[in-house]
């Protein structure tokens, strides 16, 4: 009977006992207490076999694993990544996808040169160090830094060297019983359970914040920027910077270099005013987002550069500093046989993006550099060439001879093979319709609508019938373009409101108004119309397409002149002493189409014939201006067209 009540009673006994740890591979471990802390909150995982768990705490941890216990003892888990990164080694779909790409996100990780992650790669004494001063910095929190008494820390690496001293400051990680750090030496899960308790008492009670914004002084290098030595001011941090490779940095980003380049940020609305002083009052015009301009000096708000021949002030906040070794690459003209191709780069992203400009005759084969379209630098032997394209700088009020089925055809045959059927192909009348009552070019219409729908393609010209990119202001475009209820609506709006308008027009005397041509941020429309600096260049490119594709009838039919003084009187007649003042071509530089030279019998010199400007109602049969070789002096030059 005692022996049945016995057996009765065991099952309760068990039931209601108070629970043990069952015995596992860290019970005794010289890190179970910080490893148990870990499992408790469910930041340490184990791997089930035969039934039992086995935390391995004396395997070797890898970076993957390193990341992913980061991210959890900051509660990071579901952060949201905006901009993932393109390690070729982090696949998605890997276990480790989402924590690498949080981690990166945070600012705690980040790749190989070679643009690798190498998650499977133990991680090692140092590594740790560093990503865990990422992550304090993530929380908004400096850790003072140790003076370094290690034997070995002359092997520290240089991009390593402060977090070490901020993680032995804090008694996160502390060296061995021989006085060696050993920063190379791969770290245990047990290690990295004590570090990481340890670090999670520091993110309870974090220092005091600095009382003001630190700057650091670091060194830069192709492939790595280590900080140097911290400053509580911008102007002591810049004074520090002496040496070539010398930048400052704030939060992680450079806002002061030796030399290099700068381009408005990758950021929206990708593209940021230049202005003409750092008191960003007035301003020159805007470029988009990873434009090369040249470095020439910066203060803790402003960036001062030079484009082309302008020379102005970015906002900090709007700009991107790369210092000149870091940059991979640069804007470049390819003459390939009569043709000249312009690969634009992005020296934010790092990319190339190519388009046809025009003739290269005149050009030896080979890559040349331009900051203005026109000056060809050889890279090969740096000998000099100047040469204009044609439509570039052709003012725009002047027709073209090319019919109405001819433009069409030409969109037909030439729209890339991933375009369907596009509008385009059918508005050719509309846009001859346009030329004849206005005065503005229909080749250069269909070109620009070209351009800006991606040969009518785009969802702007499908959905609103906007064929101009009309009030697609940078950052937003769709939501903010224009609607018409028709193409020719759209056409229109572009002719009356942005390039006719009084006073306000890109083809009238007004702040806008730098030539009625294409151009670039030299001169001509793309100076105010748009901040893509090849924008007119670009147009320019498909209009000599047209052109030859239709016999090459019109390039360099005619002369083309700039005017060398504001305020070129254009006139009735071949001369100045009668008053027969038409009107002034306003701005120096703006180009006139010469369609002949006049020698005058009263000896007043050299006059050009060129074609009148008649807009809004204009209707001058003949115009002539002054050109050189009299009493006038000199107030015109002709442009060297590319043949």
């Amino acid at each position: 009977m005692k022996k049945w009540l016995a057996l009765f009673l065991l099952p309760f006994v068990l039931l209601f006992s108070s629970p043990v740890n069952a015995a596992d591979d860290i019970t005794d471990h010289y890190f179970e207490e910080d490893m148990r802390k870990l499992i408790d909150l469910g930041y340490l995982k184990g791997s089930i076999k035969d039934g039992q768990t086995f935390y391995e705490p004396d395997r070797a941890v890898t970076r993957a694993e390193f990341a992913a216990f980061l991210v959890r003892v900051l509660e990071a888990q579901n952060l949201e990544v905006i901009n993932p990164k393109s390690f070729s080694d982090v696949k998605e779909g890997a276990w480790y996808y989402n924590v690498v790409q949080q981690a990166a996100e945070m600012n705690i990780v980040n790749g190989t040169p070679d643009g690798k992650f190498l998650p499977n790669a133990t991680i090692s004494r140092e590594a740790m160090a560093s990503m865990m001063n990422g992550a304090f910095e993530y929380k908004g929190i400096k850790l003072p830094e140790a003076d370094l008494t290690f034997k070995d820390a002359s092997k520290i690496q240089s991009w390593a060297l402060l977090s070490v001293k901020r993680m032995v400051s804090a008694d996160i990680i502390a060296g061995y019983g021989d006085n060696t750090f050993r920063p190379q030496d791969e770290a245990t899960k047990g290690t990295t359970s004590a570090f990481l308790v340890r670090m999670m008492g520091e993110l309870k009670s974090p220092p005091p914040p600095p009382p003001v914004p630190n700057f650091y002084l670091a060194t830069v290098t192709a492939d790595a920027t280590t900080k140097v030595k911290e400053y509580e001011t911008y102007e002591e941090a810049k004074a520090a910077a002496t040496q070539s490779n010398h930048v400052v940095l704030k939060d992680n980003k450079v806002v002061y270099m030796k030399s290099g380049v700068v381009s408005p940020a990758q950021v929206h609305p990708l593209a940021s005013t230049l202005y003409t002083s750092s008191a960003f009052s007035a301003n020159h015009f805007s470029l988009v987002a990873g434009t090369e301009t040249e470095f020439i000096d910066a203060g803790e708000t402003w960036v001062k550069v030079k484009y082309n021949n302008t020379t102005g002030y970015f906002k900090m906040n709007q700009a991107t500093l790369h210092p000149t070794v870091t940059v991979k690459g640069y804007s470049y003209y390819k003459a390939d046989n009569g043709k000249l191709t312009h690969y634009t780069y992005n020296v934010n992203t790092n990319t190339y993006g190519p388009y046809e400009y025009g003739s290269s005759v005149g050009l030896p084969n080979g890559n040349y550099k331009s900051t203005d379209g026109h000056t060809f630098k050889s890279v090969t032997d740096g000998k000099v060439y100047d040469q204009y394209q044609y439509f570039n700088v052709m003012p725009l009020y002047t027709k073209t001879s090319y019919t109405a089925e001819q433009l069409n055809d030409f969109v037909k045959k030439n729209k890339p093979s991933t375009v369907g059927s596009t509008p385009l192909e059918t508005l050719g009348e509309d846009f001859k319709k346009a030329e004849a009552k206005y005065h503005v070019n229909a080749m250069y219409l269909l070109a620009h609508a070209i351009h800006e729908t991606g040969w009518g393609s785009s969802e702007l010209a499908r959905d609103k019938k906007n064929l101009f990119g009309l009030k697609a202001y940078d950052g937003n475009a769709y939501e903010n373009g224009a609607e018409f209820p028709t193409y020719e609506a759209s056409i229109e709006e572009l002719v009356n409101q942005f390039l006719l308008k009084p006073n306000e027009g890109y083809f009238m005397d007004s702040w806008k108004s730098h030539g009625e041509v294409l151009g670039n941020k030299e001169l001509g429309m793309n100076v105010r119309y748009a901040s893509d600096p090849y924008w007119g260049q670009k147009i320019a490119g498909y209009m000599y397409r047209m052109d030859n594709f239709f016999g090459k009838k019109e390039r360099n039919q005619f002369k083309i002149a700039a005017t060398l003084t504001d305020g070129v009187r254009v006139r009735g007649e071949a001369t100045a002493l009668k008053s027969n003042e038409l009107y002034k071509v306003t701005k120096t530089g703006t180009p006139v189409l010469v369609l002949n030279e006049v020698s005058t019998l009263t000896g007043e010199g050299t006059w050009y014939d060129i074609a009148p400007k008649n807009l809004n109602g204009a209707s001058y049969p003949k115009t002539f201006v002054y050109s050189h070789g009299g009493s006038y002096g000199t107030n015109m030059k002709l442009f060297p067209l590319a043949k």
